[in-house]
């Protein structure tokens, strides 16, 4: 009913909301968002905006009126009242991203759902809202009183590693269900079915400080994952790890294409995010004597070796 998702960079949490959630719902009853530092309660619920409308004679005046333009939660609203028998879904993406307090406002109340009884899935609270309840019969004819009915799900997505963007607070999160998407691979061929192939999987090269050794990109990122939270290691804790999706790749795409990809999103996260977020002096990702992001993309660039010891231990 009301629901966050959350994991790792491209663990599949929207992925997981479309095929386990929403498979099969029309897309009239699916309304998604993405929230963002400057989205605001306006944006989300609505706003009264200026409209011109022109004059019925040559030559006259313009009028200026305002109509109310309606956000996204109150179109999902409005759609979830239309017949209760169907469900209705309020995406919201990277939640933690915008200001969940100040977005959700005073439809914050509405957020505490009944669990038992005849009202079972409706808030336990309403709040009068006149330009939200105008459209739906049910709401205006009840004093303008506004409650999320059963059919009505909210189900968000958060990033672990964008959590310090904007922190939700405690009564906020209790509202939801949240749901752990884990950074494990997934499977492409049925279980039991030998040998397993996994989804989102290329071949890549990567340079072992002999030579050129030949990892898949499952083997790598989990490889990576273990080094990047193990206390044995960096120790930065889970929220840094990656998902299988943090690169979606070409499986039709030449081995260059994916080196590209590589270099161009994997590095530099691992540059900004991991290599210069770590503490420890003991322990490094890249090799020693690569002291800049220019000189770590070059040697990539070339087939040298860029990985620490360390880490090429574990592989």
């Amino acid at each position: 009913m009301q629901t966050i998702y959350y994991g790792a960079p491209g663990t599949g949490k929207s992925h997981t909301i479309d095929t386990d959630i929403i498979s099969g719902v029309s897309d009239d009853r699916v309304f998604r968002v993405t929230f963002y530092p400057d989205f605001t309660y306006s944006d989300f619920i609505g706003q009264l905006l200026p409209k011109v409308i022109p004059s019925a004679v040559p030559g006259g005046s313009s009028t200026i009126t305002y109509d109310f333009q309606k956000g996204v939660f109150t179109n999902a609203l409005e759609k979830a009242y239309e017949n209760t028998a169907n469900d209705v879904y309020l995406i919201i993406e990277e939640m933690s991203r915008g200001d969940c307090a100040a977005i959700f406002g005073d439809i914050f109340q509405l957020l505490d759902r009944e669990k038992t009884g005849t009202n079972r899935g409706f808030s336990k609270y309403f709040i009068t809202n006149e330009l939200i309840a105008k459209d739906i019969i049910p709401l205006r004819t009840n004093g303008n009183k506004v409650k999320l009915p059963p059919n009505f799900h909210i189900l968000g997505t958060v990033n672990t590693s964008d959590q310090n963007v904007f922190v939700m607070d405690t009564a906020f999160k209790r509202r939801f269900e949240w749901e752990y998407v884990s950074p494990n691979p997934v499977r492409e061929s049925a279980p039991g079915v030998t040998p397993i192939v996994y989804k989102n999987d290329v071949q890549l090269d990567i340079h072992d400080g002999t030579t050129m050794k030949t990892i898949s990109w499952v083997e790598l990122y989990q490889k990576l994952n273990d080094f990047i939270a193990d206390d044995r290691y960096l120790g930065l804790g889970e929220d840094k790890q990656l998902g299988p999706f943090f690169i979606e790749f070409d499986l039709s795409a030449t081995p260059d294409a994916h080196k590209k990809q590589i270099k161009n999103k994997l590095l530099h996260y691992l540059w900004s995010d991991i290599h210069k977020a770590s503490y420890k002096s003991d322990v490094n990702l890249f090799k020693e004597d690569i002291g800049t992001f220019k000189k770590l993309y070059e040697c990539f660039e070339d087939d040298k070796q860029i990985f620490s010891s360390a880490f090429i231990d574990t592989l």
